[in-house]
């Protein structure tokens, strides 16, 4: 049996004729006392609506079930009220009948073993990391402690990599900074935003899930659980595209964005210009690489993108990464002496052409390249202003500042 905790009734007759055409049963209440007449034993799923009566009696139930909120799209404070509340995940009107069916122990599910053949991976994960209870609120004795840092070290560093156009080699620099944070020992994840999923193709791999999927993942995962929903490269992890065109939506990527940001030390997106989710990646980054290739067609849109992202952005937390340069080409020279004499405020790093990363992106090598792409690559970590900082004997990486590189 369903629990719903709702003051609007309107909402309680859609929820009760949705969980009927699914066969489930649904009990709407819209006061306290109306719990004395229900069998608590009986409820396998409670959904916890905006102003919920009766949150705290049910709290003291100690109930053996998990909890949802049913609340708006209005980003992370959703999501901020569903933990205080001891949520596993958030829904919004109408209900999502068959999701929600995943969160009830079924007696057929239980007496009827499943095969692995027909458990999709999300069902997997889903039925591996299904809460026995959920959180009870502590004793007067007991000190709260609060679950998240708001500013803990060493993570939730978001680097945006972005262009103004495709066929930069944007998917392909990512991979290449993931790869060189990993070196380093910092844990890293890529969210893939590009449609077409360069990410996942340069590398022959093979994903359980897309964004798409993952979306519909709970909010609370342990790191264990939320690692292996992605796809694991190189000692980086990566969240493959979805097949949406215009990528996700704002709300869905803010929450995104802030589960890696709680398990990983640096978070990579790799941005597409044709999706309405990229001017929120770049809202979300700490850092933005704007990638560009030494054409004159490709600079002239380079200075209009780039201006808006300056805005976006202050100048010295924008890095101009410059792909793909080739040695004697009259046109990469011509292109370069116009990106000096444009005075782009931002750092520029030279990133020469390399055929030794086609052979690895060919024979699915891990990306390393040649020494020349090294060392771009550690000019590049510096302009992004990437110092170790040695605090209470543990080596950590954070952003500088400017004036803090200067003086070193």
């Amino acid at each position: 049996m369903l629990l719903l905790l709702e003051f609007d009734r309107v909402k309680h007759a859609a929820a009760v004729k949705a969980a009927e055409r699914s066969g489930l049963k649904l009990y709407a209440v819209d006061h306290e006392d109306q719990l004395a007449q229900i069998d608590l034993t009986a409820v396998e799923l409670v959904l916890v609506g905006q102003n919920s009566p009766g949150v705290e009696r049910i709290k003291e139930q100690a109930l053996a079930c998990p909890f949802i909120y049913v609340g708006t799209s209005d980003g992370e404070s959703v999501y901020q009220t569903a933990k205080q509340l001891g949520c596993v995940d958030v829904v919004t009107y109408p209900l999502p009948i068959d999701y929600l069916k995943r969160w009830i122990r079924e007696s057929e599910v239980q007496e009827e073993p499943t095969s692995s053949a027909t458990v999709s991976p999300m069902e997997a994960i889903l039925k591996r990391n299904r809460p026995a209870k959920p959180n009870v609120q502590p004793s007067a004795n007991e000190k709260t402690v609060p679950s998240d840092d708001p500013n803990p070290p060493m993570r939730g560093r978001v680097v945006c990599i972005h262009s103004a156009r495709g066929g930069v080699g944007k998917s392909t620099l990512t991979a290449l900074l993931a790869r060189a944070l990993a070196g380093q020992g910092m844990t890293v994840g890529v969210i893939d935003l590009d449609p077409k999923g360069n990410l996942q193709s340069i590398h022959h791999l093979s994903a359980a899930m897309t964004a798409d999927d993952f979306t519909r993942l709970p909010v609370q995962m342990d790191e264990a659980a939320f690692k292996e929903s992605l796809v694991e490269v190189d000692d980086w992890y990566l969240l493959p595209s979805g097949r949406a065109r215009d990528g996700l939506d704002e709300g869905i990527l803010r929450r995104v964005v802030g589960q890696f940001g709680r398990t990983f030390d640096f978070t990579l997106i790799d941005t597409s210009p044709s999706t309405s989710s990229t001017y929120t990646a770049l809202e979300l980054a700490d850092r933005v690489v704007f990638v560009m290739t030494p054409e004159w067609m490709a600079f002239k849109r380079f200075l209009e993108e780039y201006e808006l992202v300056r805005h976006m952005k202050m100048p010295e937390r924008v890095v101009v990464a410059v792909n793909r340069i080739r040695k004697g080409i009259s046109e990469h020279r011509r292109a370069l002496r116009l990106l000096d004499e444009a005075h782009v405020t931002s750092d520029v790093v030279h990133i020469p052409e390399d055929r030794r990363l086609y052979r690895d992106i060919m024979t699915a090598s891990p990306l390393a390249g040649s020494r020349n792409v090294s060392d771009a690559l550690d000019h590049l970590l510096g302009a992004l202003r990437v110092t170790p900082v040695s605090e209470h004997r543990r080596r950590k990486l954070r952003f500088g500042t400017l004036r803090e590189v200067i003086s070193k």
